[in-house]
């Protein structure tokens, strides 16, 4: 195993391929003021708590806010006590804080455990924070029903709503880049923030001004909400104690799992419900890879991070991450479970190799992996197809 410098400082410049993982509210660590030279050479000071101080002087400093600071030593990074312990912002405060990074145009919404700064109206906010609070606690009764012992986020979860696409990528390609300006919704790493737009909104619509009349736009559109659900399962995830924070979290495993709970339910009109569903768009993408599927593809899944990097493989490769996730939650799911308590051990700032991914898979797993793959298969052509 090694520290990855590289992927890390993409990592945190990007936003986007790490996720912030469970924020103490209070964990009797110290609260200290960290000073270091920030962009355009000025000087910057943030309260917080250090997560993890390098010896060559570079600091991760996890802010008030959720936010991570990444500061490298020629950031001249210095830190002061403050004679307090930490802890993250209250609703209150991190309302406030919101509003007063994103200005007077948006307002806060809050639920029990989310803090929603809305610049879509109130309604499309209050309906968000609906979809938030049941997938919370769906996502919770779902793990510990399979004997992991979550936790509910220690501190309220932030999430920003921009009223149309046109604002979202002004903000996203600032905030996260190119990735994230091109998608519908993201979660930062450095924020810990999901961040999203109004799905309703279009050229020529108004506002909705209902949740019905909500509902009514997001069932012509399902992935509208299968993007909310997906960003937002992220973020419980890092949030909750599923994933050690800056761990090596395979990427196959975190996206898998985040379209294992992304399936919408809008037959019914609930626009979602469901848990561990058939995920139509991702199950018919790796039907139609499955006649290009080379032999060492649940390998190069399990171990590697360039399929979902490269934007030639990404979709085939997410596509596979569900079924994958869908096979080992059907078949397999003590081995999953074990598998996950298995990477819930691993250290911060640690980037396993390929190979040492590949031995956490087997040793949940067992290391017949063509005789895996072939029970893999079979499960996937099993599937009704419509």
């Amino acid at each position: 195993m090694k520290t990855n410098r590289a992927f890390w400082r993409a990592a945190l410049v990007s936003g986007i391929v790490v996720f912030a993982a469970r924020l103490p509210a209070a964990d009797g660590n110290p609260l200290v003021r960290l000073k270091f030279v920030g962009e355009a050479e000025q000087s910057t000071t943030v309260e917080g708590k250090v997560v993890v101080e390098a010896a060559d002087g570079g600091v991760l400093l996890l802010g008030r806010d959720g936010r991570l600071w990444s500061v490298t030593p020629k950031q001249k990074p210095s830190s002061e006590a403050t004679g307090r312990p930490f802890s993250l912002l209250s609703a209150d405060e991190l309302g406030r804080s919101l509003t007063e990074s994103l200005g007077p145009n948006f307002e806060i919404v809050k639920t029990r455990h989310y803090v929603i700064a809305t610049g879509a109206g109130t309604q499309y906010a209050e309906w968000c924070g609906d979809l938030f609070e049941r997938l919370l606690d769906a996502f919770l009764t779902y793990w510990r029903n399979k004997g992991l012992a979550l936790a509910e986020p220690a501190g309220p979860l932030p999430a920003i709503i921009f009223p149309d696409e046109h604002s979202f990528k002004a903000y996203a390609s600032a905030d996260a880049g190119q990735f994230a300006e091109e998608s519908k919704g993201y979660y930062s790493m450095r924020t810990n923030r999901i961040v999203l737009y109004d799905l309703t909104a279009g050229k020529g619509k108004k506002r909705a001004t209902s949740a019905a009349e909500i509902k009514r736009r997001t069932a012509s559109a399902a992935f509208n909400v299968a993007t909310i659900v997906h960003e937002a399962t992220h973020q419980i995830a890092f949030n909750s104690g599923l994933h050690v924070r800056f761990a090596d979290n395979p990427l196959w495993l975190t996206e898998g799992m985040a379209m294992y709970f992304e399936t919408p339910d809008l037959g019914g009109g609930h626009d979602w419900r469901t848990i561990g569903q058939i995920n139509r768009p991702r199950y018919n993408r790796f039907q139609s890879y499955l006649r290009r599927r080379p032999r060492n593809s649940l390998s190069t899944l399990v171990s590697q991070t360039e399929r979902f990097t490269d934007s030639h493989k990404a979709a085939d490769a997410y596509a596979e991450a569900w079924a994958l996730t869908y096979f080992l939650n059907e078949k397999h799911p003590e081995e999953y479970v074990a598998y996950l308590k298995r990477l819930a051990t691993k250290q911060p700032l640690i980037w396993d190799e390929p190979e040492a991914r590949l031995a956490d898979f087997k040793a949940a797993f067992g290391d017949k992996l063509p005789a895996l793959d072939a029970e893999f298969l079979r499960c996937m052509r099993s599937l009704p197809k419509r």
